[in-house]
């Protein structure tokens, strides 16, 4: 059987047949629309693009985060710990997750001290390159989430 989740207790989720990886597609989703929103303002200039990225960079910070604990506390840690027999693959998943989030918060602490302004160029091309780095990973992390069981 594959794992299939729902939030039905406070702070909690259980699996549930009848909601397959929903809450973890609509939590990548929601990640995943943050980028989409905000990828077209570094096509702008730094004085059109700057107040609006600082209200998607807390959001996505935000997304990012929730998502991340989602995964761990409801997908990869019951597996590692339960009796199933998926515990190499949510081993290897929870530990790509935190390098995501390691790099993630790498980006936005080396930024957080850059002079954004000055540098817009470079800015733009190491953002646009961590969103890619984000969405290669969800990538690849649904695909691996989709084969644990469990039984």
């Amino acid at each position: 059987m594959a794992l299939q989740f729902s939030k039905s207790l406070p702070n909690a989720h259980k699996m549930q047949a009848n909601r397959p990886f929903a809450e973890f597609l609509d939590q990548q989703r929601a990640v995943l629309s943050v980028l989409n929103q905000a990828r077209p303002l570094f096509n702008a200039t730094y004085d059109e693009a700057w107040p609006r990225l600082a209200e998607f960079r807390v959001e996505l910070t935000a997304r990012m985060r929730d998502f991340q604990r989602y995964k761990h506390d409801v997908i990869f840690d019951p597996i590692i710990q339960g009796n199933v027999g998926d515990r190499a693959i949510a081993a290897a998943l929870k530990a790509d997750c935190i390098a995501l989030g390691i790099k993630y918060d790498s980006f936005r602490q080396q930024w957080a001290k850059a002079d954004v302004q000055t540098n817009w160029p470079q800015y733009r091309l190491s953002a646009i390159s961590m969103m890619t780095i984000i969405r290669e990973a969800f990538l690849d992390q649904d695909a691996r989430v989709r084969t644990l069981r469990a039984d």
